[in-house]
């Protein structure tokens, strides 16, 4: 547990995670590389854009190696900077220069939460690498109070661990566009659509939850709280705004959104397996999403919008058969990826809420597992419908129909990802295997630190057998819906491992057929395009709920008038008073002294100066009338002297008769 005594320590981590993470970033990288050189082929800047991409995959990499926080938040910002880069890439267009703008402040604003988190961590302990944080914090996630304390005898408050751990999320709301700071990333799509896929799939989006995962440790019980209610309101409203959608791109955009949510409800929940999991196989099923509605769009000549598409299976089959798997895989379909990685969030969900009943917490923590089976249900539908309204039935544009071709050099990354699509969940694979170990050794590594404590002990799923079950297995006896629960105890089960069990049955009972009831409904109102949907829609107050759903619940609108609007209107208020206030005082004072100096300069010019023009006057008339007798001719000085003399005599005659 000692702490770093270099503050600026940098270096490499690696362990199972960071190799699972590293694998899923590198293989859809290069699919994503393969496709953009099909996708921008005809544009002006090619060679920029591969550019920009090469950066942004560099900047993940570094970010997944990084052996601190200080130095995994660098890689963080410049994974900000390369979206912001390739975001505003067709920069001449107004709206894609917007949305660069506006995913680059929304960012900023969480990373404002995570320079508080780190700022707090950085204050106490400095520039620690991961195994030490963990060996020093890693009681965090045990905590109801009290505090932590460190080598050297400070203690680490509760309280502060829970800001810490919450500004630290702060920073994986912004980057993988967790509610409030969500509306950035469907804006984003105003970028090529490798982009896209780069961004939903690999890059900025897994960045946040990735950042979750390796603090995992260090979070308190409030702090995982906290965020898995921000996971579980992202993953309800993305899911329902997606249900309406018209572009392509945004049905995509707001599908990421719901997933990351189910994500961030994992790690909240302690399904840190889970959470990750999901994170890798949502990555293949989500580039394929992706890069296939490049393909669509490259094919219909950028025209984004469903009610332009309808029949492409006949023009883009592979296209079409590509982009159906990864809507079966999305949609939870048994067998596929997302089947194995979502249900194992689900089971966990379930197994919190019975657990928290167990405990006699509120009954609310049930809607953590709800909301997100509910949302399971409508996940296989908007998916089903955009493949219906975009490959199914007649085309309602005909020009765009006769058109539409596909290229191999993108459909060749599309059948890839396919197949990842399906195996990613096996064991073949061994990605939750990999996981789980990742785990155990975070824990291992840990304890080699000097923890005390194992930092996954409230994690699920439940690893270590306990022989003692006691209350729970009593009250559990005549209980008929925990039928086979002694029997489980009998055999080494512990009283978390039985509810953990429980958990994967309710989850069961609920979503297994969830792909089918979704996907049925949405083939069944979009067989025929929109007709249906449009007769559903006409009814209020059905068609209020479909424009507030279609203008994003105005969320946007919400945020320019009320922080855009207020910060504008602040602005000018502050213009304002500069221009009345402050430049009234400076032209004021400027008005006085202009005033005084005008003053002193006429006291100057006609006192000061007429004084001494007054003496030099005198004395220059003084001078004159001395000189004037100076002529310079003797006769006239004899002349005078001789006056001066009769003058003088006279003077003192006149006296001399006066004194007799």
């Amino acid at each position: 547990g000692a702490i770093s005594t270099g503050w600026l320590d940098v270096g490499i981590y690696l362990d199972s995670l960071t190799v699972a993470m590293f694998a899923m970033v590198c293989t859809v990288s290069l699919l994503v590389h393969v496709f953009s050189i099909g996708y921008m082929r005809a544009d002006k800047r090619y060679g920029r854009f591969f550019t920009y991409l090469g950066l942004f995959c560099f900047s993940m990499l570094g970010l997944l190696l990084s052996a601190t926080i200080l130095q995994l938040f660098i890689f963080w910002e410049l994974v900000g900077l390369c979206s912001y880069l390739l975001i505003g890439f067709w920069y001449e267009k107004k709206s894609a220069s917007n949305a660069a703008i506006k995913a680059f402040v929304t960012n900023r604003i969480g990373d404002v939460g995570f320079l508080i988190g780190l700022g707090i961590l950085f204050y106490h302990l400095g520039n620690v690498s991961l195994p030490q944080l963990w060996s020093v914090l890693g009681s965090a996630g045990g905590l109801s109070g009290g505090a932590i304390e460190l080598p050297g005898g400070v203690l680490f408050g509760y309280s502060l661990l829970t800001i810490m751990g919450i500004g630290l999320f702060f920073g994986a709301i912004g980057k993988s566009a967790q509610f409030p700071l969500h509306v950035w990333l469907p804006d984003a799509m105003e970028g090529p659509t490798p982009v896209s896929a780069l961004i939903h799939a690999a890059t900025m989006v897994a960045a946040g939850v990735y950042l979750v995962g390796r603090i995992f440790p260090i979070l308190t019980a409030d702090a995982k709280l906290f965020i898995a209610i921000i996971g579980c309101v992202t993953l309800t409203m993305a899911a329902l705004i997606a249900l309406v959608q018209s572009d392509i791109k945004k049905v995509l955009a707001y599908s990421t959104l719901s997933q990351l949510g189910y994500m961030v409800l994992a790690m909240g929940i302690g399904s840190w397996v889970g959470g990750l999991f999901h994170l890798i196989t949502h990555a293949f099923f989500k580039a394929l999403l992706f890069l296939g509605s490049g393909s669509v769009i490259d094919a219909a000549h950028h025209e984004q919008e469903l009610p332009q598409y309808g029949g492409l299976i006949r023009r883009i089959p592979v296209t079409a058969i590509t982009f159906l798997i990864g809507v079966l895989a999305i949609a939870g379909t048994p067998f596929l990826s997302a089947y194995f990685s979502k249900d194992l969030i689900l089971a966990h969900a379930g197994a919190s809420a019975l657990l928290a009943d167990h405990l006699g917490k509120s009954s609310w923590y049930w809607l953590l597992f709800v909301l997100p089976v509910a949302v399971a249900y409508l996940t296989a539908f908007y998916m089903m419908r955009c493949w219906m309204l975009t490959f199914w039935g007649r085309p309602r544009n005909r020009h765009l129909f006769e058109h539409a071709r596909e290229h191999a050099v993108m459909y060749i990354p599309l059948i890839v990802l396919a197949a990842l699509s399906i195996i990613a969940g096996y064991s073949v694979m061994g990605v939750k295997d990999l996981l789980i170990y990742a785990q155990q050794e975070t824990t291992l590594i840990a304890r080699e630190q000097g923890a005390t404590i194992d930092a996954f002990a409230t994690a699920w799923p439940a690893q270590t057998p306990q022989a003692a079950v006691e209350e729970h297995l009593a009250s559990a006896e005549a209980d008929v819906d925990h039928a086979g629960v002694l029997e489980r105890a009998a055999a080494g089960w512990s009283e978390v491992q039985i509810i953990h069990n429980e958990g994967e049955h309710l989850m069961h009972r609920w979503v297994l057929w969830g792909f089918a009831i979704g996907m049925g409904l949405a083939i069944a109102i979009y067989w025929n395009g929109y007709k249906v949907a449009a007769k559903i829609v006409a009814f209020p107050p059905m068609n209020y709920i479909h424009h507030w759903l279609y203008n994003k619940m105005f969320f946007d609108e919400l945020y320019n008038s009320a922080i855009v609007g207020a910060t504008v209107g602040f602005a000018r208020l502050c213009g304002r008073f500069d221009r009345i206030v402050i430049d009234g005082i400076v032209n004021g004072t400027a008005r006085v002294v202009r005033g005084g100096s005008a003053l002193a300069g006429l006291w100057d010019r006609y006192i000061v100066d007429g004084a001494v023009s007054l003496g030099a006057m005198a004395a220059g008339g003084v001078g004159a009338m001395v000189r004037r007798p100076q002529t310079g001719r003797i006769r006239a000085y004899i002349t005078m002297l001789f006056a001066a003399i009769a003058v003088g005599l006279t003077v003192i005659v006149f006296v001399a008769l006066l004194r007799s």
